[in-house]
């Protein structure tokens, strides 16, 4: 019998076939590269809107979650190039690793024929899995340039990582020490990653994984309690989850809508895309801050509704919902939701954009 969808309001994006024999809690990097390269030939990706964007990574989401964190650095990847006017190089495996957690990041100096590049990556998704990733480098403190960086050979320091959550996806750290970049491998001109238009709408792709990642955490959640006996406290707190899932759909679909809205003429993906005004500005970054944090916050609450409702033995002993719980509480944490509530909320006192 085919289940009842979990809502009537909104529609749930259904799952993409895995390569047959995936082992979703063990795939090692052939595995990833074989899950990667099945689910991103779904769609011509660099050219979607941002509904249709938005629609694939939510079936993103709910194919698999560290995998799904994989592919959408791939996809923003190609995103970022088609805005440069760049090709990505074929048959290659991108992701995008832009974290300066801690103070980490890579340093640049420029020579006559490209750059030299020290210093450390941390939560370098796809790790010793991808062929090339996006990376900022910064010659000062103001100043960044975005390459096109070759990852094999990089080290990898795998020894950091504690947590079994999100250990699929292979986010470890990385050192660069004295790599010689050439000029043909600079994407893009100086700021161009933090400045083109489709930087913060970006985010909106993220929270469309995370919202596809809960729709998986709810499917795993139902099918294990399905033929058992099921309290009204479970009942209730199903029903809790099931409502942060419907927020989670509905907001990210509208943020998308609303993107394609505030694109025509002005904002887009390719090339010729450019965001002028200021109040273009301000309406595009309210959507993408808003959008993530209620997304982000859904799951947070939805996850501490089935972590109750499951109880110790649906935590321990059922090895598709502690993962997916984990893997995805792990995932949405890379958004600090007190700093967006804090801005969300003086912004709301002072009756100013966000």
């Amino acid at each position: 019998m085919t289940p009842e969808p979990l809502s009537r309001l909104t529609p749930i994006p259904a799952a993409w076939a895995l390569p047959a024999g995936y082992l979703r809690h063990e795939a090692d990097p052939e595995d990833l590269r074989r899950g990667i390269d099945q689910v991103v030939g779904r769609a011509d990706w660099a050219t979607l809107d941002w509904s249709a964007l938005v629609e694939a990574l939510l079936r993103v989401g709910v194919t698999d979650i560290p995998l799904g964190r994989l592919v959408e650095g791939h996809v923003d990847a190609l995103r970022i190039l088609a805005q440069a006017g760049c090709e990505p190089r074929p048959d290659r495996q991108y992701g995008v690793w832009a974290s300066r957690s801690a103070g980490t990041g890579l340093a640049a100096v420029a020579g006559p024929e490209g750059l030299r590049l020290n210093g450390t990556v941390r939560f370098a998704s796809g790790a010793g899995v991808i062929d090339r990733a996006l990376v900022p480098v910064w010659l000062d403190e103001s100043t960044h340039l975005l390459v096109d960086l070759a990852t094999d050979g990089l080290p990898v320091d795998r020894s950091q990582w504690r947590t079994s959550a999100m250990m699929v996806s292979q986010s470890h750290t990385v050192t660069v020490d004295d790599v010689a970049v050439p000029r043909s491998d600079v994407i893009g001109d100086q700021n161009f990653y933090l400045q083109r238009p489709a930087f913060l709408p970006g985010g909106v792709g993220v929270a469309a994984v995370w919202a596809g990642g809960l729709v998986r955490v709810l499917d795993i959640t139902v099918a294990m309690l399905d033929g058992r006996r099921v309290s009204p406290a479970q009942d209730i707190r199903l029903g809790r989850a099931r409502l942060q899932l419907i927020s989670a759909l509905t907001v990210v679909r509208s943020a998308a809508g609303r993107l394609d809205q505030a694109a025509t003429g002005r904002l887009d993906h390719t090339a010729e895309g450019r965001l002028d005004a200021a109040a273009d500005r301000a309406e595009i970054t309210e959507i993408c801050a808003e959008s993530r944090a209620v997304v982000a916050t859904a799951v947070v609450a939805a996850l501490s509704e089935v972590r109750a409702l499951a109880g110790p033995a649906g935590l321990a002993f059922d090895p598709d919902l502690g993962h997916a719980i984990d893997d995805l509480g792990l995932y949405v944490a890379q958004l600090n939701l007190d700093a967006e509530a804090t801005r969300l909320g003086g912004a709301a006192r002072q009756g100013t954009a966000y």
